[in-house]
């Protein structure tokens, strides 16, 4: 399947890279299907594109590249999942490029869960979690 967006150009996927997001992300309830983009121009960010709406597109990254304490944040049995030598997982953050007085900030608080092998993904609101 291919689609074309503004900010990547012309995708092509497949039906198994699509990641099913079972409550969608804040503010995008109704956008179920996600993929997750990736383009060496915009390295080290990754797009999440919603495959319902196509002008949905957030900007992600590897929180622990911000902070290498991020995984203080998580609830243990989810440290242990990604942790798990079987599992294919990813934890991102939206990235806000245009925030107050242009600075870009990241939103640490609502990081987003993909597990490749279920091919699911839940974004995780800040009281979910434990802090260390």
């Amino acid at each position: 399947m291919r689609v074309v967006t503004g900010q990547f150009g012309e995708v092509e996927f497949s039906e198994d890279s699509v990641i099913y997001f079972p409550k969608g992300t804040i503010g995008f309830e109704e956008c179920r299907q996600f993929l997750v983009v990736e383009d060496e121009a915009y390295t080290p960010f990754k797009g999440l594109m919603s495959v319902d709406e196509r002008q949905v597109s957030f900007p992600v990254l590897d929180p622990f590249m911000i902070d290498a304490e991020f995984g203080k944040m998580l609830p243990p049995a989810l440290i242990e999942r990604l942790c798990s030598s079987d599992n294919q997982m990813d934890v991102f953050c939206i990235v806000n490029l245009n925030g107050e007085n242009n600075k870009v900030t990241i939103n640490l608080k609502s990081p987003i869960v993909i597990d490749y092998q279920q091919k699911r993904g839940e974004q995780h609101i800040g009281g979910d979690f434990v802090h260390g």
